[in-house]
């Protein structure tokens, strides 16, 4: 890594289960990790959600790692529904005489990821801007590559890597019927489709400029942020957040996909309630982001919307997954009631 790269760096945020260690097993040669974090000057941050050990403990499982830190801030942003800052236990731990010479900073919000992922940005102080699932798993120079576009295109404003962990051998015909009916896929443009539905790049080999983001892995030069934040109006888990702020970016500036950087992505499979929800979910905020994105500046593609709406119900039907044709038909009620 050169030296113009290493500058556009000032910070490391990193997730602790699944990419810091797994179980009790570290990922990696941790302290060596530490060390050159360290030893750059860069400041790094420990983040988790719904933390089922103290931070005096996860201090102590990097400790038994052979990583010892003394952290210059470390910043609890809350949105569980019993604020942590009223549970005596926290406070307790939570305080000086635990972190001397840190500097202690607890925030309670509202839940939902684009609305936490704006109050993320207005304390970012990087000029590149990354977001990671807390499942993704990055190769050693996923960082390197992703910085080297960044320095040395100056005119692209956002970015993301390859996921190399998808379906190696997708079946033709599912490709095809997707393709038909515009429908979200992989190993495609990056582009919106005539319908406002996002295809992903992910898969393929060569570099190319893109309109799609993925949630999991893509990154902003946070000028743009400063024009361009996630839309508030999406709660909970805000499906498709990451496609709506992709589109107005690719409106006026360039986005990259770069298959160097690579990573793998560990979803979990969805329960069977999740299922439902997610679709009802992924059918009322294609809506919304159609007829705020795509509708204005292309009255005919209401054509394309209703006909990639009808191939996800035959979709469904086809491969007989009822609980997603239910939550489809529940997204759609919902459609109909909030237009009374």
């Amino acid at each position: 890594m050169n030296s113009k790269n290493i500058s556009l760096i000032k910070a490391v945020i990193l997730d602790m289960d699944g990419v810091l260690w797994r179980d009790d097993q570290p990922i990696g040669n941790l302290p060596a990790i530490f060390n050159t974090i360290l030893g750059f000057g860069w400041k790094s941050t420990l983040a988790t959600n719904n933390a089922s050990r103290s931070i005096e403990q996860y201090l102590q499982k990097l400790e038994g790692f052979g990583v010892t830190l003394l952290p210059d801030q470390i910043v609890v942003v809350d949105s569980s529904d019993n604020r942590l800052d009223i549970n005596a236990l926290f406070k307790q731990q939570f305080h000086e005489n635990f972190f001397p010479h840190i500097n202690l900073l607890y925030v309670h919000t509202k839940p939902g990821l684009t609305y936490q992922r704006n109050r993320g940005i207005e304390k970012a102080v990087g000029d590149i801007i990354y977001f990671f699932d807390d499942d993704v798993v990055l190769e050693n120079d996923y960082l390197f590559q992703m910085n080297s576009i960044f320095n040395t295109n100056p005119h692209y404003a956002a970015g993301m890597g390859d996921i190399i962990n998808i379906d190696p051998h997708p079946s033709w015909k599912y490709q095809l019927f997707r393709k038909f009916f515009l429908l979200p896929r992989q190993r495609s443009s990056g582009l919106f489709t005539w319908s406002g539905m996002p295809t992903h790049p992910y898969g393929c080999k060569e570099f190319k400029e893109v309109e799609v983001l993925g949630g999991c892995c893509m990154a902003f030069r946070s000028g743009v942020l400063e024009r361009h934040t996630f839309d508030e109006n999406f709660t909970g888990y805000a499906y498709m957040e990451d496609c709506d702020i992709a589109r107005r970016i690719s409106f006026e500036s360039k986005i990259f996909f770069n298959p160097k950087a690579r990573l793998q992505h560990l979803e979990s499979p969805l329960a069977r309630d999740k299922v439902l929800q997610n679709s009802a979910m992924f059918i009322r905020n294609y809506r919304y982001l159609f007829f705020k994105n795509i509708y204005p500046t292309s009255n005919i593609s209401i054509l394309g919307y209703y006909w990639s709406i009808t191939g996800l119900f035959l979709e469904s039907l086809i491969i007989k997954d009822w609980q997603k044709m239910k939550g489809y038909l529940q997204g759609l009620r919902h459609q109909i009631i909030d237009r009374r």
